[in-house]
């Protein structure tokens, strides 16, 4: 999906993000109430938070965003990008865990409930968290420090990265709008 602005693309990126981290509430309370859940789904949980948040969305931040306001005079090391930084790899540390939670309940491990609710809690924790941190200040900024020619040429290497990646919005998208069903939200 190619914008105008690849500020606001990274925004509505969030959007499904969000879908599948609030969702992942159901999944909680069926664990906390002692009823069985679906590895599968929990697994395409995985798979799109390693595919979607991290390796199209993240690595964009990582790759393009980050590196272009560090010409522009935001530190890497400290507040803000460093944090954030930090925060994707925390991410990338709990879906690892949820994984590794997934298999081990397959598996009928006795304590694998305890840890795909820890998984799922850091998970919960954090996301909405980073995602509000930079909706509301750090892309708001990235935004005053970009003109709309240097805006259009990121949004030329987002698209690039996209296609290296190979990325398929459209599978990802309908995921989050299934998730966000379970969870009783709308789709948008």
């Amino acid at each position: 999906m190619s914008v105008e602005n690849p500020i606001h693309l990274l925004v509505h990126e969030h959007k499904y993000i969000l879908k599948v981290v609030h969702a992942l509430s159901v999944i909680d309370d069926d664990l906390g109430r002692g009823r069985p859940v679906d590895v599968d789904l929990i697994r395409k949980v995985v798979l799109f938070m390693r595919d979607f948040a991290d390796k199209c969305h993240h690595a964009k931040e990582e790759a393009i965003l980050f590196p272009a306001m560090e010409k522009k005079g935001v530190p890497k090391t400290g507040c803000p990008l460093q944090g954030l930084v930090a925060e994707h790899v925390k991410g990338r540390q709990l879906v690892t865990a949820l994984a590794a939670a997934a298999d081990a309940y397959a598996q009928g491990s006795p304590d694998a409930v305890e840890a795909l609710r820890g998984s799922i809690s850091g998970i919960r924790q954090l996301y909405p968290n980073h995602i509000w941190k930079e909706d509301e200040m750090v892309f708001p900024m990235a935004e005053r420090l970009f003109s709309r020619e240097e805006l259009e040429n990121m949004q030329l290497l987002f698209d690039k990265a996209e296609v290296e990646l190979g990325q398929d919005h459209d599978r990802y998208v309908r995921f989050a709008d299934e998730m966000a069903l379970l969870h009783n939200d709308e789709p948008a």
